[in-house]
């Protein structure tokens, strides 16, 4: 279950540069006033991961006290799920008014990746499906999906700026 779960991971990283290309590929038929305003949730998908992690990291030391690897772990991993939902629904509210079937990529992208981040939210199933393996490899993995979510965001924001 741990290697499917990292499975789809990848899967959202694909879908997600995919969508930034059919992003760009129909740019000009996109609404920039509905854009602009939805830029600010890609602004603040940039800085929400070191807040979490920050959060997280104090209320472990301070708080919960226990498997501080374990959490930081699965914070950094379901972070990085939401996040690219993030990133999803912006592509899919920008590109509502194109009536293509690409807009289906975007959706699913969204779809699996809110249903992954709701099943590992809580921190009993991150620990029942990752239990036999290596912690290194989901945090390898998340930390993947975050560059890639860095990388389309930035570059979804600068095509906003340059409209």
């Amino acid at each position: 279950m741990s290697y499917l779960i990292l499975g789809v991971g990848l899967l959202i990283t694909f879908f997600m540069m995919l969508s930034k290309s059919i992003f760009y590929r129909y740019c000009d038929e996109i609404n920039f006033k509905i854009t602009k305003r939805l830029s600010k949730m890609l602004k603040l998908a940039n800085i929400a991961p070191v807040i979490v992690l920050f959060i997280i990291y104090i209320l472990t030391i301070t708080y919960l006290k226990t498997k501080l690897n374990i959490r930081l772990s699965h914070a950094w991993f379901v972070m990085s799920f939401w996040i690219c939902d993030d990133i999803f629904f912006y592509i899919i509210a920008a590109m509502a008014r194109i009536k293509k079937l690409v807009i289906v990529i975007p959706f699913l992208g969204m779809i699996i990746s809110t249903c992954i981040a709701i099943y590992l939210t809580p921190l009993y199933h991150y620990e029942g499906i990752f239990q036999n393996t290596n912690i290194i490899i989901p945090n390898f993995f998340g930390f993947i999906m975050l560059i890639t979510a860095y990388f389309v965001n930035h570059t979804l924001l600068k095509k906003i700026a340059k409209k």
